[in-house]
This record gives structure tokens, sequence and C-alpha cells, in this order.
């Protein structure tokens, strides 16, 4: 049963396991054990912060829909400040049904092929459920859409999680991305690159158009240091491995309310 714990206050705590105080040495053996080498990434997945979500609390009460809930920890936070490591962009054919939860039908790791919930493998290329329209309307939003996967470092306790964004999400990701990072980079010659997401910490948090249904916000808080973004550039080199990261996980008892076709909101710096 998730939980919620509360301040004196009842708002929604944040309080997390923290890393174990040891010094460098110790910690550098301990890395080196392999102590869990037997376990793939099917069994220790990361924690997803997942939002528009059905959730009941301990109390009975529903997680809020502008209320990030780590699958993990079963706690609750309005904003996380965190370093995003990598996006890794799939595709995704699902539905939220009412008292059953959400049914994936087909996803897609690479956006090359999907697999469907029988096991057939399918071209993403010639998929009509991609189309606007499929087969519901003209105007209708794809069946089967795309979602950005953000692997991130949670600067409170240093802990990797998981956001997904997707339908009205995207746009806020996107704009984002193309404010700070997105041919941002001058190289000598003139020549223009990317940042990589990790040389700025980003604030997360939810926003609600409506009463329905909440969107992602991204804000810029500050700059890594250079001692940081070396730091960050290894764990960016870690899970951009997709043999090590799963994100197709659906976290048990959460129904998936998100919506398709509204306008999305962005947080500037």
């Amino acid at each position: 049963m998730p939980k919620k714990t509360q301040t004196e206050d009842t708002a929604l705590s944040t309080t997390t396991d923290t890393a174990i105080a040891l010094p460098d040495d110790l910690l550098g053996e301990l890395a080196e054990l392999g102590a869990l080498d037997a376990l793939d990434k099917e069994d220790r997945p990361l924690p997803f912060w997942i939002f528009n979500a059905k959730i009941r609390l301990e109390d009975g009460s529903w997680v809020p829909k502008d209320t990030f809930f780590n699958t993990v920890s079963e706690l609750c936070k309005d904003e996380i400040d965190c370093v995003l490591l990598h996006l890794r962009k799939t595709r995704r054919y699902a539905e939220y049904i009412e008292g059953v939860g959400t049914q994936v039908y087909c996803r897609s790791d690479d956006l090359l092929e999907g697999i469907t919930e029988d096991g057939e493998i399918r071209s993403c290329d010639s998929c009509p459920n991609k189309n606007w329209g499929a087969g519901r309307g003209r105007d209708a939003a794809p069946k089967c859409g795309i979602v950005y996967n953000l692997i991130g470092i949670d600067l409170e306790d240093q802990s990797p999680f998981i956001v997904r964004a997707k339908s009205t999400s995207l746009k806020p990701v996107q704009k984002y991305i193309a404010r700070h990072f997105a041919r941002k980079l001058r190289r000598p010659g003139g020549v223009l690159g990317d940042y990589p997401l990790f040389v700025y910490q980003t604030r997360l948090s939810l926003r609600m158009p409506t009463d329905n249904y909440s969107v992602l916000s991204l804000e810029k808080m500050g700059t890594c240091t250079q001692d940081q973004v070396r730091e960050f550039t290894e764990l960016y080199k870690y899970f951009k491995d997709s043999a090590r990261v799963r994100t197709d996980i659906e976290p048990e008892d959460a129904g998936d309310e998100s919506h398709e076709t509204h306008d999305a909101e962005f947080l500037s710096d």
C-alpha cells in the first residue's frame, strides 16, 4: 500500500533514505565487489516519479494530480530539484481503463520496431497507430505516442530516477531543451553543438491548466560546477547504456489518466 508521510502542517513528506557515510576508498572497494551482479535490469528498476496517476494512500485519500509519486519509496513531492542526465525517446500505445488500470498494447524502445502485448513485432514506420486519426476521426490524436523518458539525479538524496513526459507534457520539455541546450554550445570555428542536460540544475514541478490533469514544468535553477559536470558525465555514460535501464515498467496499482489533446504549459527560467 502506498505510504503518505506528513509533516506537522500536513504537507506531503519528501523524506528519503540517504547514502551511507563511508570513506572514498572503502566505497570504491564495495563498488568493485559486484555484490548484485546476479541481478539484471529487470530485477532492480529505477524508481519513477509519476503524476496524473490514480494512487490511493494509506489514509484512503488519493495522490493529487499535481504531485509526484515515487514508485519505489512510495513518497510524494511537489517539486524535484535535480540534474537531468539523459533523455531516451520511445513510443507507447496504451489506454487507461477505469477499474482496470493502464493497458499497454504496444511499445517501442528504438522507434523502429514495436512489440505488442502478444509479442508480435511491428514496424513503426508503417504502423497506422502513430498517425493522426487512426480510425477515430481526422483530428483524433495518434493512439501510439512519443514518450520522453528523462533520467536524472535527485539532488536531495543523490538517487537516480525516471520521469516520463508524454502527450501534453512533451511541449514543455521540447521548449526547455530548445531554450537552454540545443545548439547553445559554441565550438571553435563557430560550429554549434548541443549542451548535455547535466550542465544545469533543473526543477521539475507540475501545473494544472484545468482541474482534470497536470502538465510537467521545467525550470533552470543554476549552472553545475566543473567537478559536477565531470561526475555527471560519467553517470550519463552509465545510464545511456540501454541495457542498464528499463523504461517500459508500468507502476503497480497506478492508473494513467494523462490527457492527449490539451495544450501544455511551460515555465521559463
